[in-house]
């Protein structure tokens, strides 16, 4: 049961990672009351250390380090099953894609990246830590 709570997690982090690549438009950033904005937090117009996302053109940087976070949490989670990746690589592939997301993440930082922050963290801290070993193998 905490192996799919892990893999959860995994997946939503891969998910904030992705979404960075298709940043949400004006008007989509309005759909749901503006609540859409909290579950996709990347948007036209974000701007941080790494640049301004700007509706012609993504900062780069942003691009290979969301690009990078998303395929390790990927990788992660196929490890975390034994799919493909040994089993043992979940916690490494984990820690260093949760790492590179918090590093996109505080560089466009803003209200809307709060929760992929946490949710970051959490997947660093259980990948990190020597309690992670009983919650997945």
């Amino acid at each position: 049961m905490v192996k799919w709570l892990v893999a959860g997690l995994l997946v939503l982090q891969a998910h904030f990672a992705a979404s960075y690549l298709v940043p949400l438009d004006a008007p989509a950033q309005r759909t749901f009351g503006g609540l859409l904005r909290w579950a996709w937090p990347w948007s036209e117009g974000d701007h941080g250390l790494l640049g301004t996302w700007t509706p012609g053109a993504m900062p780069l940087a942003g691009f290979f380090i969301a690009a990078a976070a998303g395929s390790l949490e990927v990788l992660a989670l196929l490890a975390l099953f034994g799919f493909g990746v040994p089993q043992g690589w979940w916690r490494p592939l984990a820690l260093v894609g949760a790492v590179a997301s918090l590093v996109l993440l505080a560089g466009f930082f803003g209200p809307t990246k709060v929760l992929p922050l946490a949710t970051g963290m959490l997947v660093a801290w259980l990948a990190w830590s020597g309690g992670a070993s009983r919650l997945a193998p």
